[in-house]
């Protein structure tokens, strides 16, 4: 929603645009410089012209109201543009010197991704695409959170507790074991942590927090982060240290996950955020460096949300349907049928007002992350995607063609309307199959809108993916869409790189909910066929809503902490044991279709800890130290031992001493006892703990009897003894 602090900007940017010179349209290739993609070569061709001014004032007013696409190029006050600059990771990137002779700034290094990433003046992208260590100059891929939208809004209540903590049996499993996640260090990474010290003043989060230097160049902000963090210190309020990293590239997401293992030495990382615009038929560059990652540090377990795009995914096979339609001056002749009726060519939703929505739509030709200079600058088979209002008005075109004029945000509400006088190639960004743009409702009620899926060139790939999302983390749903297969980027993983968690209500925790994506994930360019998620946890719980963040928290995103907060649980409990083995052996199995496990909609089921306790307890390390010299008729101290992996707390002790002895049992942990008799005496501990699980030891003690007089007179001094003091008293007498 539109701030009123923030109107005087969004009218200033738009009177900003409407006093521009009115311009022809140039019909510059978007292409027009090899190395640049479709959206920057379009800016370029505009700085060129010296036409930036419109461009610049579209992008940051968006930025402000975050109407950003994730395939929109994004720019910064200083007329700087952030790019991704594409190297041989296998060579060099490019030289500092080479970086700041262009103006470039917030520069990021990453030999995992290939790409250096940076802020580029508009007027030089040209210039950094001719360098000469550079293959491609691309927009970077940018980071959405997975949060769905509250279903009613709960009143701040101070300090509070998940409801997850009960449901999971976190709460019982602590009392029973006494471990709390001592020792275990949790990374979080999301959109921000900007109120953690109002959570840490109610005690719901721990004074330790260690966040990312980094994160304050790149920027997060929100508190998305702290909320999850409230959720795992909830369920592991023992943990050694929490952390947080706020990235918005896929760059800075890898950085993160690199300050993570080698600053804060984390056990446990776990993410909510999703970057669309990434390979959906294979692993692509950003996945791989993760998997990669994942690979050279196994004592970090990742654990990530599925998603919420059950309801907004579609995927199919290329299904040609007759049409007519004429968009930019180009006829087109076939439509993606989509089986539906009565407009089986359409993808219908609903925009509420004042959303910005953003679609993308991928074909499974080849996936290149970094071409060569010399090679094929776009997939040159090519799809269009077209948003139309219900009336058949086109809205929105593809991201990346006609960009030279925008249009105002508030008469069009696009990212890139389309131009019905204007004939133009609708290409793909590129290099990648790939097309999408946004739209914002701009409208004061609801908007029906479609998009259409045309043929254009070459013979692109017959298998598609459209994923619809919305800015405002509403629930987008489209008719018709298909929850299988959902699950993109490093949440499409496989175990044990990558945990991906669905979720289920905690109201009612036996369906899934309705936007949790589900799998499994089919990557036909590997291939493979995966099944996701691989578990579910509870969503919709209560979290203190520091700095305004909505409560109660619900999506994948507030399911995926709740797993890593029993992970912490599980890692300090059952030191050198596969925390996830024992997660799946106490998983309750939610039924489906199939009643098979793992599934795609709930992976292993939803996680009791009570129910692991029970089938893998904790051990009971049981021990005892007996005293000294023990003498008949003298009491005695014996100092018991009952341990879970090294806490007291939650165990009972059972002491055996045998008849003889006063008392014969006790259930103290340091019983004092007398033993009657002397002679040669076993004796036991029992150690036990609330899920019946016991050890016993037993050790075999020497009682000897006790000391007693010798000789005549009724047990006086002996002869020996009397003459000894006698020449001690002579020698006294003598020093004297």
């Amino acid at each position: 929603m539109e701030t009123t602090s923030m109107r005087p900007v969004y009218l200033i940017a738009c009177a900003l645009i409407l006093a521009m010179p009115l311009v022809a349209r140039a019909n510059v290739p978007s292409q027009g410089i090899p190395k640049l993609d479709a959206r920057l070569a379009s800016i370029a061709a505009a700085a060129a012209e010296k036409r930036l001014e419109p461009l610049m004032s579209t992008a940051l007013t968006r930025e402000i109201y975050r109407r950003n696409s994730p395939l929109a190029a994004r720019w910064n006050a200083a007329g700087q543009v952030q790019v991704y600059l594409h190297f041989d990771k296998y060579g060099n990137p490019p030289a500092d010197a080479e970086l700041a002779a262009l103006g470039a700034t917030g520069i990021i290094v990453s030999r995992e991704l290939g790409v250096v990433q940076a802020w580029i003046p508009a007027t030089r992208l040209a210039d950094a695409a001719a360098l000469s260590d550079v293959a491609r100059v691309t927009v970077p891929r940018y980071a959405v959170v997975k949060r769905a939208p509250a279903v009613h809004a709960l009143p701040r209540t101070g300090s509070v507790d998940t409801q997850g903590d009960t449901i999971l049996g976190a709460q019982a499993f602590r009392q029973a074991t006494g471990w709390t996640g001592q020792g275990i260090t949790v990374g979080v990474i999301s959109d921000g942590d900007d109120h953690i010290a109002a959570s840490q003043g109610t005690g719901d989060l721990p004074p330790n927090i260690w966040n990312d230097p980094n994160d304050t160049s790149f920027g997060s902000s929100g508190d998305e982060g702290t909320a999850m963090m409230e959720i795992i210190y909830d369920l592991a309020p023992g943990v050694k240290r929490l952390g947080f990293c706020g990235p918005q590239t896929t760059v800075e997401f890898v950085t993160c996950l690199d300050d993570f293992a080698a600053n804060l030495n984390a056990n446990i990382v776990v993410d909510d955020l999703g970057f669309p615009g990434v390979a959906m038929f294979t692993d692509g560059g950003f996945a791989t460096a993760v998997k990669s990652f994942a690979s050279s540090h196994p004592d970090v377990q990742l654990v990530t949300a599925a998603g919420n795009d059950a309801r907004g995914f579609w995927a199919g096979t290329w299904s040609p349907a007759t049409v007519s339609i004429t968009v930019n001056g180009v006829n087109y002749t076939q439509a993606q049928n989509f089986g539906t009726s009565p407009n089986p060519t359409q993808a219908s939703f609903t925009v509420q007002t004042g959303d910005t929505v953003f679609w993308i739509l991928e074909w499974d030709d080849n996936w290149v992350d970094t071409p060569p200079p010399s090679g094929t600058s776009n997939d040159p088979n090519d799809y269009d995607i077209v948003l139309f209002s219900a009336g058949g008005t086109s809205l929105a075109c593809n991201q990346g063609i006609n960009v030279s004029d925008p249009g105002p945000p508030t008469t069009t509400g696009s990212y890139q309307p389309c131009n019905q006088t204007n004939s133009s190639p609708l290409d793909s960004p590129g290099p990648q199959p790939i097309q999408g743009d946004a739209w914002t409702n701009n409208g004061s009620a609801s908007a029906s809108v479609y998009l259409q899926v045309f043929k254009v060139a070459g013979t692109p790939g017959t298998n598609l993916k459209l994923l619809v999302e919305s800015q405002k983390s509403n629930v987008i749903s489209v008719d018709p869409y298909t929850p299988s297969g959902s699950i993109f980027g490093q949440a499409a993983l496989a175990f044990p790189y990558e945990l991906t968690v669905g979720a289920v209500p905690q109201s009612n925790t036996s369906k899934i909910e309705f936007y949790s994506s589900q799998g499994p994930v089919n990557l036909p360019l590997i291939p493979d066929n995966r099944m996701k998620p691989d578990i579910v946890g509870v969503d919709c719980v209560s979290v203190t809503g520091a700095g305004n963040f909505s409560t109660p928290f619900c999506g994948t995103s507030a399911a995926a902490p709740h797993i890593a907060g029993l992970l912490a649980l599980l890692e300090s409990a059952y030191p050198g044991s596969a925390p996830f083995q024992l997660m799946q052996d106490g998983a309750i199995h939610l039924l489906d279709q199939t009643n098979t496990y793992p599934n795609g909609t709930y992976g292993y089921g939803l996680p009791n800890m009570l129910s692991t306790l029970n089938k893998d307890p904790v051990p009971l390390a049981t021990s005892f130290t007996a005293p000294s010299g023990i003498t008949a008729g003298a009491a005695v101290t014996f100092t018991g031992g009952c341990l879970a992996n090294g806490s007291s707390s939650g165990v009972s002790y059972i002491w055996n001493f045998g008849s003889s002895a006063t008392p014969a049992t006790s259930s103290m942990q340091n019983p004092s006892v007398t033993f009657n008799a002397a002679g040669t005496l076993n004796v036991s501990l029992t150690c036990s703990n609330s899920q019946g699980v016991t050890n016993n030891v037993t050790q075999t003690v020497a009682v000897s009897k006790a000391a007693s007089g010798g000789g005549s007179g009724g047990g006086g001094l002996g002869m020996l003894t009397l003459a000894v003091l006698m020449l001690l008293q002579i020698a006294a007498i003598r020093r004297r």
